[in-house]
């Protein structure tokens, strides 16, 4: 009698009675050959197969919420510390492309040809952004550079939930699956991105503003997708090095493989399409 009600119980792989999805990922097979569940399929209890997809859709919902709160109180205190640093890092970048306004007055020599001259900037350090700007120059658009990281980790994590319902959840299908949530989810959150490293560059119209006003700007001047083919590929490069897929040290030659293409997404994201009138009022 006991075998035969063992039998008649449903049996599920361990990482299906984790309570949260997120959680499969790293239980059930990432990096891939450390498990034991490697060449089980992920199934879903029977509830959860056949829930509503009504109940799914409040459930992903209040998830998000929650994702993005924790994520807050998460990363909240980190950026506090290296806002600076990110600042500071973004304008070293800024200053490859940054251009100054052609004068109104052009001066000419005797013979009345024009007059080259070259203009020298002032390095960019700390205490020139405290100076010009402010303490809080050095924090410019903390608060966008953190909802934009928790939204993303928050939308990631419920796209990632919602695509195990769907077939193919053995090993390959969950790295897939969590690779496109982090796709959708950096492609949904790139206008943020764009705005908090405006913010931290100091761009003409993104100082002294708030991240919505931030935001309609950008969706005004068409810039709101600016480097969005740099940023998904960096995202998807980057998941091993992210997720501790790639361990020490060969993490660190592996990020530093992709600094060129982190320094490209970024100066793409800096960049303008159009003009800007503020700039070209200045002398």
């Amino acid at each position: 009698k006991m075998s035969e009600s063992a039998a008649e119980k449903a049996q599920y792989p361990p990482s299906a009675m984790q309570p949260g999805a997120m959680s499969a990922i790293m239980a059930s097979g990432i990096p891939v050959g450390q498990q034991q569940a490697q060449t089980q399929q992920l199934q879903l209890p029977p509830e959860d197969v056949h829930a509503p997809v009504h109940l799914i859709a409040i459930g992903s919902v209040f998830e998000l919420i929650l994702e993005f709160l924790k994520e807050c109180v998460q990363l909240g205190p980190l950026y506090s510390f290296s806002q600076p640093m990110w600042v500071l890092k973004t304008r070293l970048m800024y200053r490859r492309i940054q251009t100054l306004p052609a004068p109104r007055l052009q001066e000419v020599d005797e013979n009345g040809d024009a007059v080259q001259r070259g203009v020298q900037l002032q390095p960019i350090t700390w205490r020139k952004i405290r100076r010009d700007e402010g303490a809080l120059g050095l924090w410019s658009g903390w608060q966008a550079r953190m909802c934009h990281q928790a939204l993303r980790a928050g939308l990631a994590q419920t796209c990632f939930e919602v695509l195990l319902f769907l077939p193919w959840n053995d090993q390959w299908g969950i790295v897939t699956k969590f690779l496109s949530a982090m796709t959708l989810a950096t492609a949904a959150t790139h206008p943020l991105d764009v705005v908090q490293t405006r913010m931290a560059a100091g761009l003409a119209g993104y100082q002294g503003v708030g991240v919505y006003h931030a935001l309609v700007r950008a969706m005004r001047d068409d810039d709101a997708y600016q480097g969005i083919g740099a940023s998904l590929a960096l995202g998807v490069l980057s998941a091993p090095v992210r997720f501790a897929w790639v361990r020490y040290p060969l993490s660190l030659g592996w990020m530093a493989a992709l600094y060129p293409l982190d320094r490209r997404s970024t100066l793409a994201r800096l960049a303008r399409s159009k003009a800007d009138p503020q700039a070209e009022q200045l002398v």
